[in-house]
């Protein structure tokens, strides 16, 4: 196995779980997370640490971001250019369309288990979503997704704001759920699979 290790970050605790499995899966080993370094969670968060991040990319192990694209810019492109328009080749900037729940959802029987959903109810074309979190916290409010309504009912009693406990739930399944390899071959998240085949170029380039 390659011994490349790459660091790695996002905007929170299930995309820092996303961010191991990817690495994992490209026969990296996970580094260094920056996520539980930073005193606040969130894009504006990773964003302000991004160029750091960046410049130490040069002398140290390369590093993996992943952001959601969400409503801020017209592609993953355009956004990079805004935030990293410098980027070092060892700084992986990977975009999620519109956002990391597509990652999870790609694979697409796994996710359904522990949602307690009906698979057929993913869309094939989950790039498509405009606000797949909505979509999602949707299915829980309806029952649709049965476990995730029992989680949520039962977590929603500390005063925990539901964004923060799908993140928590998401990182549970990322870290020991998700198929990162089987996602990418759906064919449901072309940004999904994008990220991964440059994240192997990026181990092969440095072993």
């Amino acid at each position: 196995m390659s011994r490349v290790e790459i660091d790695y970050t996002g905007e929170g605790r299930s995309d820092d779980a996303i961010a191991r499995k990817l690495i994992e899966a490209a026969n990296g080993i996970a580094g260094t997370s920056y996520t539980r370094g930073r005193s606040a969670s969130g894009k504006q968060s990773l964003d302000r640490q991004l160029r750091g991040l960046n410049a130490g990319a040069q002398f140290r192990n390369p590093v993996l971001a992943l952001r959601d694209l969400d409503q801020d810019a017209p592609c993953p492109g355009a956004l990079i250019k805004s935030i990293l328009p410098d980027r070092n080749p060892r700084m992986l900037l990977r975009i999620c369309i519109r956002e990391s729940e597509t990652w999870l959802m790609a694979d697409a029987a796994a996710y359904a288990k522990f949602c307690g959903l009906e698979e057929t109810q993913i869309p094939k074309k989950l790039e498509d979503l405009a606000d797949p979190k909505r979509l999602i916290l949707n299915w829980a409010n309806t029952g649709a997704a049965s476990k995730l309504k029992r989680h949520l009912d039962k977590m929603r009693k500390t005063g925990v704001k539901d964004w923060a406990l799908l993140g928590e739930w998401h990182a549970e399944f990322a870290a020991n759920h998700w198929d990162p390899i089987k996602a990418a071959k759906s064919g449901r998240s072309a940004s999904l699979s994008k990220a991964l085949a440059r994240l192997r170029e990026l181990v092969k380039r440095e072993a």
